[in-house]
């Protein structure tokens, strides 16, 4: 019989992500991109309509390694991940923290809105900000965990690892669903294991004990 497995469902995650990081996605160099009047007026606009669309929120569990070899983590509840990559990152974690983040379904609507109406300078600065709201959204919630781990001597590893990344197929993306009952933040997942809304990230990480660190 399986265990009932703790989550942690955030309604509302205070996310900000960096402007560097919404530039960059957009292709624009510090040292050599130059703006005219209009197009920085465009992107400032883009960037605060991006922000204002998104509504960021996520959930997340522990979960305790039970066996790990050279190419397989396998977790409590019999769930395993084969990943030569993954499993090398959690080389003395004692537990992993599965986790997601959207940023919900309006910001995605206007992005195809604003594409589809000719207007896709707009819709890419608006998909870039929402990219990088829902990963700085990941990243609020390792230093939400990470602070609760403090009293326990432990760490979150400072990488972290997605479906789809290196060696780990996307289909473990059904892992991840399934486990984080996504459904419950208005996520769908198609048959290729793509998440809907696309704005939706998923992400593993290694909890160890600090000495390791």
């Amino acid at each position: 019989m399986r265990d009932k497995i703790k989550l942690h469902y955030i309604e509302h995650i205070p996310s900000v992500p960096k402007r560097e990081m919404i530039l960059i996605r957009l292709g624009y160099s510090k040292s050599s991109t130059v703006l005219d009047r209009k197009n920085e007026e465009l992107l400032e606009y883009g960037i605060r309509e991006g922000s204002l669309l998104c509504r960021p929120k996520g959930v997340f569990c522990r979960l305790k390694i039970i066996e790990r070899n050279i190419k397989l983590v396998k977790l409590e509840n019999n769930i395993e991940l084969a990943s030569r990559n993954l499993s090398t990152m959690l080389e003395n974690c004692s537990e992993i923290i599965l986790m997601c983040s959207t940023v919900g379904r309006e910001v995605t609507e206007r992005i195809s809105y604003e594409v589809t109406n000719g207007n896709a300078s707009l819709g890419l600065i608006i998909d870039s900000v929402a990219s990088q709201k829902a990963d700085a959204g990941l990243d609020w919630m390792i230093g939400f965990v990470n602070k609760m781990l403090r009293k326990e001597g432990k760490i979150i590893t400072p990488k972290r690892y997605s479906p789809g990344y290196g060696d780990l197929d996307l289909n473990n993306q059904k892992i991840m669903y399934n486990v984080l009952q996504l459904a419950k933040l208005d996520i769908e997942l198609t048959e290729k294991y793509m998440l809907i809304p696309e704005k939706s990230v998923t992400a593993i990480a290694g909890i160890k004990e600090k000495s390791f660190t």
